[in-house]
């Protein structure tokens, strides 16, 4: 496996410790250059996704094409999370734990990721499961 997709994921899982929740994320341009955040909700509302809470920060970021993005998050996006990836036009998403985890764990909107990149005017590269059992140690 990428030993730069363990490093990313590894940050991303400090993020929801740090939250206190299963979900970090991390949004990546390069070594240099990312973002990080955890889960907000009990303080922000219920849209404060790690995922929303990461691309929310897309704007400090130095990019060209947000299609050389990459977000690592700890569990696979929810419908709206995929869906905001989508319109931020973020081109990589690498997660932990899946949907199918998250839906046997607590409420979740069963949708895959694939099913939402799948209807993008883009192509998303998906890569999943990366530190998957570390990720489900944090539920």
């Amino acid at each position: 496996m990428n030993n730069s997709n363990q490093l990313w994921m590894k940050k991303a899982i400090a993020q929801a410790r740090l939250g206190k929740t299963p979900f970090g994320a991390v949004l990546v341009e390069s070594e240099t250059n990312y973002v990080v955040a955890h889960n907000t909700t009990s303080t922000d509302g219920p849209q404060a996704h790690a995922e929303l809470n990461a691309i929310q920060q897309m704007k400090t970021l130095e990019f060209k094409d947000p299609r050389e993005l990459k977000l690592y998050t700890t569990v696979e996006p929810c419908p709206m999370c995929m869906s905001a990836l989508v319109w931020a036009g973020i081109g990589h998403l690498i997660y932990g734990a899946t949907i199918d985890d998250a839906a046997q764990i607590g409420h979740q909107i069963h949708i895959s990721s694939h099913h939402i990149a799948d209807k993008a005017w883009y192509p998303i590269q998906i890569t999943s499961e990366v530190k998957r059992y570390e990720c489900l140690k944090l539920f």
